[in-house]
Formats: C-alpha cells, sequence, structure tokens
C-alpha cells in the first residue's frame, strides 16, 4: 500500500486527478483503492491491482482486496476502476459486495476512461449522466498539491520501472571494467584475514554519506558495492544505517546502485531499495524494483519477503517498529562467528 501526504479532496475528478501521484504513474486497466482517514476526512493511502482479463477471476480478487484492508482496518474506502464499462463493472460488483460483507463503507466507486468518469453510487438523477463526466487531471487543486507535496506521475508503469533500467555507454564500461578487476582480487583477499564485514560497513557508510550530499559515486566504489553486497551479511549491515541516514538518502543511493552495477549484482541493491521504498511509503516504487531483482535471481530470499509484504497490504508503518540500529551488534557478531557469510559470493561468469 502507498501512503501519501495528506491532500484534501472536494469531489470526484479531485480523486481521480491525485491517484496517478499517489501510484507514480497513470494507471491503465487497473483497479486503484484508496483508503480513506476517518478522522480528517482526506485520502490516506492506495492499493492497486491489474483488473483481471477474464470477468470470473472479480470474486478472487475481491477477496484477496477485503484480506487487505481488514488487516489494515480500513473503515471507508473508494474504488476506481479504469478501462471500459466490460472491464470495470464485474470487478467494482464483486469488491462492492466483498467490502459490504466485511462491513467497509464505500464512499465512491468510480470508473474512469478517456477524460470521463461514471459513478457507480450516485443516486441523484442526472448527477451522472450516460456519457459520463469530463475531468482534467492535471489542472485541479488536487494535482497541484501532490506536486507541490513532491509527488510525481509518471505516464505508466512501464515509464517507473523505466527508472531503474541499467545505465548505459562510458559509466557501464567503467563500472563494469571495475567490476571484473574487484572480482580478480576476491579469491586472493579471501585467502587472507581480511575484513570482509567491516570494510563493507565502511564502504556502505561512506557511500550513504555520498547520497545525502546527492554525489554520484565513481566507478570503482560502486564495483565494490556491487560485489560486497552479495554477501548476506554484508548486505544485512546495510538495513543497519536506516535511521542514521533518512530513508530518502538511502533510496538514492541503492537505486544508483541497482542501475549501475552489472545487472547480474544488482539482486542486494534492488532489494534494499525496495525495503527503504516501501518504508517511505513508495509501494509502487518498491514494487518495481522487487520485480527486476527475482528477474535477475527467482530465489532470492529478501526479493521474496518483501514481495509478500506488498502482495498482503502490510503497511509501511511496520518498518517503523524495527529498530535496526539495534541489529547491527548482532549481525557484526554472527559474521565473526561465522566470517564465510560476509565473503562475496560472485555471481556464474564473474
Amino acid at each position: 500500500m502507498t501512503t501519501i501526504p495528506t491532500i484534501r479532496l472536494s469531489s470526484p475528478a479531485d480523486l481521480i486527478a491525485v491517484v496517478p501521484y499517489l501510484l507514480g504513474f497513470h494507471p491503465e486497466s487497473s483497479l486503484v483503492v484508496t483508503v480513506i482517514d476517518t478522522e480528517n476526512r482526506a485520502v490516506g493511502g492506495a492499493v492497486r491491482f491489474d483488473l483481471p482479463s477474464d470477468p470470473a477471476d472479480a470474486a478472487r480478487l475481491a477477496r484477496h482486496l477485503t484480506g487487505i484492508l481488514t488487516r489494515n482496518t480500513a473503515q471507508q474506502v473508494t474504488l476506481i476502476g479504469y478501462g471500459t464499462g466490460a472491464q470495470v463493472t464485474p470487478v467494482i460488483d464483486a469488491v462492492t459486495d466483498a467490502l459490504k460483507a466485511a462491513g467497509i463503507e464505500i464512499i465512491d466507486a468510480l470508473r474512469a476512461e478517456e477524460g470521463r468518469y461514471w459513478s457507480y453510487t450516485c443516486t441523484t438523477a442526472g448527477c451522472c449522466p450516460p456519457e459520463g463526466v469530463p475531468y482534467e487531471a492535471t489542472a485541479s487543486a488536487a494535482a497541484t498539491a501532490a506536486v507541490f507535496a513532491g509527488l510525481v506521475a509518471r505516464p505508466d508503469r512501464a515509464a517507473l520501472a523505466h527508472t531503474l533500467t541499467p545505465v548505459e555507454g562510458p559509466d557501464r564500461e567503467r563500472v563494469d571494467a571495475a567490476t571484473r578487476a574487484a572480482c580478480a582480487q576476491v579469491p586472493t583477499l579471501t585467502e587472507t584475514d581480511h575484513d570482509w564485514y567491516r570494510e563493507g560497513a565502511d564502504l556502505i557508510a561512506a557511500a550513504l554519506e555520498r547520497a545525502q550530499a546527492e554525489q554520484e559515486l565513481d566507478a570503482d566504489d560502486v564495483a565494490w558495492l556491487g560485489v560486497r553486497l552479495t554477501a548476506i551479511f554484508v548486505r544485512d549491515a546495510a538495513m543497519t544505517f536506516i535511521g542514521r541516514y533518512d530513508l530518502e538518502t538511502h533510496v538514492r543511493l541503492w537505486g544508483q546502485i541497482a542501475r549501475r552495477v552489472p545487472p547480474e549484482f544488482a539482486a542486494a541493491p534492488l532489494s534494499l531499495l525496495a525495503f527503504t521504498a516501501f518504508g517511505s511509503g513508495d509501494g509502487s516504487l518498491a514494487r518495481v524494483a522487487i520485480e527486476r531483482a527475482l528477474s535477475i535471481d527467482p530465489g532470492y530470499r529478501l526479493a521474496h519477503l518483501i514481495s509478500m509484504a506488498l502482495d498482503h497490504g502490510i503497511p509501511p508503518s511496520i518498518t517503523s517498529d524495527v529498530n535496526c540500529a539495534d541489529m547491527a551488534g548482532e549481525i557484526e557478531a554472527q559474521a565473526r562467528r561465522y566470517p564465510q557469510g560476509a565473503r562475496p559470493i560472485l555471481p556464474e561468469g564473474w
């Protein structure tokens, strides 16, 4: 589920206009459910699903959504289906029945298509004409407030995923060459008393300092981070810096590293990016990061755990209950006890 700064809405058109900023992209063929902050009467978060290609799957989607909302103690929601009536109506009907049975109030249920919307709940004659109600997605006060809050709406989900596309050109060549050189040193260093854990943690701290200053790392530092993060203990050490550096800094760093390391090394930084994006309330970025991580390493355990949290609608606030800094001593003790866990595990071919 994605959380956002409080943005007050005065009409269905405002709600439709602000949804792309909640998600980070303009949705298509989607069901978007916004959870209402009942105390402030404002949008408190959103969750998006692809519309099922088979209307018979609408009931399954409705059960899954109801489970998520129930676990998050949602009391009031709005529904927006993006697509044709044939695509949206069976889903809205199934979800409406399931939510009513669960005691969750539906403030409004809408369908949006090509700059017009229709309401499934309006009962006043003429409130929703057959041709729909036109709306302007970018000119509303709600959209302006979202932009002012620093939110971005990309053209579609593919554009959001594209922000994690590996870099090309001279930087790719430099980082690849530096990674080859680093990998060549690993066997020799592993035969010594090389302190992989401490050096990895120190490199992460230095990288976070650079990210906090909005500076890019040089190719050698990117390469060594990519190599060291293949070790589980070193990757876990990165999480212990949450709190010492704000989540925006973590998102900036791990997004940069995920794009610049050779793709075979990207599962760890992508998972760290997903974890910190999830914690900051950016569920859409977390989701596309996890999808790419699993496309690289389908068995990557941390990516699977984050994916399960997203699938089950676990609220981002759960991460604030974990004091990651307090884990540092235990992780380091484990690295001392089992030093092999702090040594790089290089991808095949490297």
